[in-house]
């Protein structure tokens, strides 16, 4: 009898249990999440058809809709990219782990609050240098940020040699004779789905804020010049992108180097590289990225978002660009952004800045005292800091002049808690888990200063995507940056307006070095 008992009981918490799975009817289909508690999350969505086979190398399809309820209880998988990804550096796990990877991958993931109605809607594009990356990465996880009224999307897209190769083959073949940029292509499918779909999720289809970091950054100065996004978002924000100077190649460069890299196939044709297994055609790309890039020092990125005129009109990194879509922007960087280690000695920080910035050196190494090791060493970060903030302003300044309505920047100022040293200070991502607030206290040390800046970075940032602007009432002022200005948001412990270069003599220098050819950057 006892164990009758017991059996009921235990068929009913399941019953129970499987009733409070949340359940959406959209008009891509029904999907069954997960409950949260005061989220849910619904995981692996498709939002286009699996770009395998024929579809490789094509722009995306649409997904057929699923008869019956779809089960979205875990993540989809990760494009094509080396996996699995070690750590290194500052980025522990948590930066780094995707699920398993394939070519099926054009997934999306939903986090909403229990009882979402009519909420603005946060759109993530993850970063990977092009090259890796997911949705589904730890820090990205969405459940904090929605929880304070947001529904929060992350996506999905093709990365590296199946994101972004061009070839003349395949311009040939595409009736607007160009190829490439499939992985932008992507992006605009994700937001597309979200425009036709988000609203049975309880969000804003008029108030969609799309960005992304890094790559994700790039990605999003990518959609604010693509005709093809126009409308799909109203506002944006560019985090550790503006300026970054990862470059977009013209198509006709871009074809060349496709046609190199397929060349080590043999002379297969396209319709014969189609067919050839995914994991080979990633292994060959891995072997191109073990050379050294092309001046010898920056990375070698062999496949890019291209300038090809048509998807793609224009280099989204010129600041003279023109905007397809004219909406708000959030934009900046974090204090420690520098992806290469600062000189070590007087001679290797002068050394370095010669070779850095040509003609343009002898004014700088007056501007950085760097009499002793410790000074050089110092100044060589302070350098650093300022050539992508004045990359930031220069940019700022060129969106303004085509017209842009209000852009608000930002530098992230809180360096994030290590157990043991060394500290890599405010590095780059290093807002992300804040913004997100995933903060995992199992694999750093987050206290309570870091939780006070999770909340800061969360309310400026949901302030915008509800009403264009970051400012309400009780936090610091955070003014609009106008054109010609050099103004920042400090975000951290303790927040404060301040001015984006260390000084007005150090910005006008940079900004000559620009005008006499030079390029600024992150590298």
């Amino acid at each position: 009898m006892r164990m009758r008992i017991a059996a009921t009981i235990v068929l009913l918490w399941v019953s129970a249990a499987q009733a409070a799975a949340p359940v959406v009817t959209a008009p891509g289909g029904t999907v069954e999440g997960i409950d949260q508690g005061p989220t849910q999350a619904f995981l692996g969505i498709p939002f286009a058809a699996p770009p395998v086979n024929e579809l490789r190398w094509r722009a995306p399809q649409p997904t057929a809709r699923k008869q019956g309820t779809r089960k979205a209880v875990e993540f989809g998988a990760s494009c094509m990219q080396s996996w699995p990804v070690q750590s290194f550096g500052p980025y522990t796990t948590e930066f780094v782990d995707t699920p398993a990877v394939s070519e099926d991958c054009l997934y999306l993931n939903i986090w909403r609050p229990t009882r979402a109605r009519n909420l603005p809607v946060f759109v993530w594009v993850h970063g990977g240098a092009f090259l890796g990356g997911s949705g589904a990465v730890p820090i990205y996880n969405g459940k904090g940020l929605a929880a304070r009224g947001a529904v929060v999307v992350t996506i999905n897209y093709r990365v590296g040699v199946f994101g972004f190769l061009a070839h003349p083959a395949l311009s040939a073949e595409n009736p607007r004779k160009t190829s490439g940029n499939y992985g932008l292509l992507d992006q605009v499918a994700a937001l597309q789905w979200v425009r036709d779909n988000i609203a049975a999720f309880g969000g804003d289809p008029r108030r969609v804020t799309v960005s992304g970091q890094s790559a994700g950054a790039a990605s999003v100065e990518s959609l604010l010049v693509m005709p093809a996004a126009r409308g799909l978002f109203q506002r944006a924000i560019v985090q550790s992108g503006p300026g970054i100077a990862i470059g977009s190649p013209p198509l006709a460069t871009a074809e060349k180097g496709g046609l190199a890299f397929t060349k080590r196939f043999g002379d297969l044709d396209i319709a014969r590289l189609r067919a050839l297994p995914a994991a080979r055609v990633q292994a060959e790309m891995e072997n191109v990225l073990g050379t050294a890039g092309p001046d010898g020092g920056r990375p070698n990125l062999p496949f890019l978002p291209v300038t090809d005129g048509v998807v793609l009109p224009a280099d989204p990194d010129d600041p003279r660009a023109a905007m397809a879509s004219q909406v708000p922007l959030i934009v900046g960087y974090t204090s420690d952004e520098a992806l290469a280690p600062p000189p070590a000695n007087v001679a290797d920080f002068e050394r370095h800045v010669r070779n850095r910035f040509g003609a343009s050196a002898a004014r700088l190494l007056e501007l950085y005292p760097h009499a002793t090791n410790a000074e050089a060493m110092d100044s060589a970060r302070v350098l650093a800091r300022d050539t992508y903030m004045a990359a930031l302003v220069l940019w700022i300044e060129g969106r303004a002049g085509a017209g842009m309505p209000a852009v608000f920047a930002y530098r992230f100022d809180q360096a994030v808690p290590v157990a043991k040293p060394p500290s890599f200070g405010a590095f780059h991502t290093a807002e992300v888990p804040y913004l997100f607030g995933a903060m995992d206290t199992s694999l750093r040390p987050y206290g309570e200063v870091d939780r006070r800046v999770s909340t800061l970075i969360q309310d400026y940032w949901l302030n915008f995507m509800r009403n264009s602007d970051p400012n309400a009432a009780g936090l610091p002022l955070w003014s609009r940056t106008p054109s010609g200005g050099a103004g920042v948001m400090l975000i951290g412990p303790d927040p404060v307006y301040t001015t984006a270069v260390s000084s007005p003599q150090r910005l006008n220098a940079l900004r000559e070095y620009v005008a006499a050819g030079g390029k600024l950057g992150l590298l």
